[in-house]
């Protein structure tokens, strides 16, 4: 938004460019008021990481699917409650929202809708591309119950599930919403075909990421978020390009497709095309999860020692 804004200024429109800046402005805000409030009540509230079960009062959701029920209901516990992963999700809406700005209300409104749902997806995938240097050396004692490449599918596939939870819904009313703003409601669905591709690519290269280059992160004063170790900072500026470049070619048929049956009727043209991209996306999470687990199985000593070393 920031370089639009610059953009705007350039060619003689500075109150397009200070709206803009405004809007930019009022998101960081909001943004970093939530973030305060996390941290408040994160630092006044008992630490229960070890009594999640006794603190809840429950079964633990998804265990008596076995290993990938476990592992799912682990990934879906922190999504809800870990700061960062709530940033993660706000950050993506946040991408979509700018992405989108500059064609959303312009007759090219699909260029918005589609590129919206396109960096969701990949993003998606960029902040979840190191879930083992993440997890710290809590994955050691994971690693116990990961023997094989078949735990390995489940510990991948588990969370695949319980962000695609999260993901889906989230991603889908945003692209309703952008399509709102753009008068072309309907088109929503447009956007959900291209978010389902997306988040599948997404995931696929997240996990393989996860197994293939996993690296070590700490935490430093002055900033809540993991960040890499050093000698490690160029790690997650490529997985970024690698994600937007794999997501980008995965959505391309989705985005022909599309555009070649423009034309057909928008009641039968619509679910066939949430349907199909369902099942395309999972195709890709799957063909991630099958490469992931094999590379991971391999080296399970090499990840456990790297999330060993992330100060956490």
């Amino acid at each position: 938004m920031a370089a639009h804004a610059i953009q705007d200024a350039s060619t003689g429109r500075p109150g397009t460019a200070l709206l803009r800046l405004a809007l930019l402005a009022a998101v960081i805000v909001v943004l970093g008021w939530l973030w305060i409030r996390s941290l408040n009540n994160a630092l006044v509230t008992a630490d229960t990481s070890t009594q999640s079960s006794a603190v809840r009062g429950a079964k633990l959701p998804f265990a008596r699917y076995g290993l990938r029920g476990t592992l799912a209901a682990r990934f879906w516990i922190y999504q809800r409650r870990e700061p960062v992963a709530l940033v993660y999700w706000a950050m993506t809406v946040v991408i979509m929202g700018a992405v989108s700005v500059s064609t959303v209300t312009t007759p090219n409104y699909l260029v918005a809708i589609f590129l919206s749902s396109a960096f969701a997806g990949a993003f998606v995938g960029v902040f979840h591309a190191n879930s083992i240097g993440m997890t710290g050396p809590v994955f050691a004692v994971e690693a116990a119950a990961l023997t094989g490449a078949r735990a390995m599918r489940a510990y991948f596939s588990g969370q695949n599930i319980a962000l695609g939870i999260v993901a889906v819904p989230l991603l889908t009313l945003a692209s309703f919403a952008i399509a709102a703003v753009a008068k072309h409601p309907v088109d929503g669905f447009l956007g959900v075909a291209v978010d389902l591709a997306a988040l599948g690519a997404g995931l696929a290269l997240s996990n393989v990421l996860t197994a293939g280059l996993a690296y070590p992160v700490e935490k430093r004063a002055g900033n809540p978020a993991p960040r890499p170790a050093d000698g490690y900072n160029g790690y997650p500026i490529g997985g970024t390009f690698a994600c937007l470049l794999t997501v980008g070619v995965a959505i391309i048929p989705v985005i022909v497709i599309a555009v070649v049956t423009e034309s057909d009727p928008a009641a039968i043209r619509m679910p066939l095309l949430v349907v199909g991209t369902a099942a395309y996306g999972l195709v890709l999470a799957w063909v991630g999860i099958r490469i992931a687990a094999a590379t991971a199985a391999q080296k399970l000593p090499e990840l456990c020692q790297i999330a060993l070393r992330s100060n956490l």
